[in-house]
């Protein structure tokens, strides 16, 4: 993938989860029950202004997040789904504010929760599911990329990493502590080369290919080395 790809690949990611964030802020600030039709996809589309594939990608996240439901024909479009319990505390957590929760608890959760997220992809993925893993991982390789754009692509790997297991229950606790750490974390870096960490891209570019070789040691040794990068960063802070 060259720069410019690499770039265009982050670009869409973000464009994606800004539209589904805002989707969500709708939802919550209009207390809109379960089965609220919030209109076609076409119609949404052109209202938040961007490509088909950006709003494609914001509703397949906002699908895997429980958040809600496409329903085809002529009276189908997006409606807002029934969040089961999971996906409510998940959205509690995120309403936690203060000192109540450290985001250094949360990567302590986060980094246990890690290795299962790992071997359920290992087990699970598809060839379409790696071909977006690996777009991901040379997206944060790209040339030139900022440190919020590094840490932009960073959650977005391991977003789709734990979109790959059918365990939700496991899905939904581990994107939650993604979340939480992520709002917390605004404009702070992590896990990438200007805060002296040069090996993360590689780092993570062999925890995808431990994934797609379905190698458990592999696996293992990789995991191992991505969790050195968190430790290192949670100890110099």
């Amino acid at each position: 993938m060259s720069t410019e790809e690499a770039t265009d690949e982050l670009r869409r990611s973000s464009r994606a989860e800004a539209v589904a964030k805002r989707i969500e802020a709708r939802i919550a600030e209009q207390s809109l029950a379960s089965g609220h039709r919030l209109g076609t996809k076409e119609n949404l589309r052109r209202e938040f202004d961007v490509a088909a594939a950006t709003f494609n990608e914001s509703v397949r996240l906002l699908v895997s997040r429980g958040t809600i439901s496409v329903r085809p024909g002529v009276k189908g479009g997006l409606f807002v789904a029934s969040p089961p319990a999971l996906v409510r505390l998940g959205r509690k957590m995120l309403e936690l504010s203060g000192d109540s929760v450290s985001v250094s608890d949360c990567l302590v959760v986060r980094d246990t929760l890690e290795p299962l997220v790992a071997q359920e992809a290992m087990r699970h993925r598809t060839e379409a599911d790696l071909a977006d893993l690996r777009r991901l991982a040379e997206a944060m390789a790209a040339e030139g990329l900022s440190a919020a754009g590094y840490l932009t692509a960073n959650w977005a790997l391991h977003l789709r990493i734990a979109e790959i297991t059918p365990n939700q229950i496991l899905r939904h606790t581990y994107v939650s502590l993604l979340e939480f750490v992520e709002s917390r974390l605004r404009g702070v870096t992590a896990d990438e080369p200007a805060c002296g960490n040069p090996a993360g891209p590689a780092v993570h570019r062999e925890l995808v290919e431990a994934i797609a070789a379905g190698d458990a040691a592999r696996l293992e040794a990789a995991q191992n080395a991505h969790t050195a990068l968190t430790v290192a960063r949670r100890e110099a802070t």
